[in-house]
């Protein structure tokens, strides 16, 4: 039997709209750009020296892993009250 490899960032993200990325802050937006895509497969140094080319801000490996916790908790919190608005109302 095959191993089913299954990313949970893509597939929470996938469903993320971007007006919820948008509504982040900026050292969150590019923490998610960085955890997410092409950067995704990178290493942590590579991901910490584009986000200081990015916010031309300095990153440590704990600002960058609180950062993307932080940004990911935000957006799970907005698309569970999306998710919960467009459900029908059952009687």
């Amino acid at each position: 039997m095959s191993e089913l490899k299954i990313d949970l960032r893509q597939e929470f993200l996938g469903r993320v709209k971007q007006e919820f990325i948008d509504a982040l802050q900026p050292d969150e937006r590019a923490a998610v750009g960085a955890a997410t895509g092409e950067m995704g497969n990178k290493p942590d140094a590579v991901k910490l020296g584009w986000l200081r080319m990015r916010t031309k801000e300095s990153w440590t490996k704990q600002r960058y892993t609180i950062t993307v916790g932080r940004a990911l908790g935000k957006l799970q919190k907005m698309l569970d009250a999306h998710e919960a608005a467009e459900r029908p109302r059952q009687s």
